[in-house]
């Protein structure tokens, strides 16, 4: 029941295009007739699916498609959240040096230092901690441990006029385990 609430939630957050969803099977069999029902039913091309085979050494590429447009994310969020934290200290500073204490006021140089570092570090370490994508981490280690036990996987990725809801109850009707996670 708390599982169906996240997955709702998941898709009310980042939308439906935005969601992966990723499926272990016991036997590529079982994991190709799944492809051929989500082709027939829902109509999902080629490029929307990834089947990972057991030890598979390229399987991280298959689940981080698009690495080009994360590592642009990441990059612009470093920019934005450093560049807040810049001003955030800028400004702290700045009231400090004009109304704060005699000890700012006679040393504004490390006042802007001493506020202007903390402020920049604060901004790029949260910036690191959203490319971290916890979000991401449950479906990728289910994929792992899948793959190193000689199971199969499907990973699909799923596009806005798609039902996140049909592709997770059809993936269930052939998969022993079925994680959604943002993409």
């Amino acid at each position: 029941m708390s599982n169906r609430a996240t997955l709702k939630d998941i898709h009310r957050l980042v939308g439906a295009s935005n969601t992966q969803v990723a499926a272990v099977f016991e036997s590529e069999r079982d994991a190709l007739t799944t492809i051929d029902t989500l082709v027939q039913r829902i109509g999902m091309s080629e490029s929307q699916y990834a089947l990972i085979k057991p030890l598979d050494d390229g399987f991280s590429e298959k689940l981080e498609v698009e690495s080009s447009k994360l590592g642009r994310s990441m990059w612009h969020s470093h920019l934005v959240l450093g560049f807040a934290g810049f001003a955030v200290g800028m400004v702290a500073a700045f009231l400090l040096v004009r109304y704060g204490p005699a000890l700012t006021i006679n040393n504004p140089v490390f006042t802007y230092i001493a506020l202007i570092s903390p402020g920049l570090f604060i901004g790029l370490f949260a910036a690191g901690l959203l490319g971290l994508r916890p979000d991401r981490t449950h479906i990728i280690e289910i994929v792992r441990s899948a793959i190193k036990r000689r199971k199969f996987a499907l990973v699909v990725n799923i596009d806005k006029h798609q039902s996140p809801t049909t592709i997770h109850n059809i993936l269930c009707q052939y998969s022993t385990k079925v994680v959604e996670a943002a993409r």
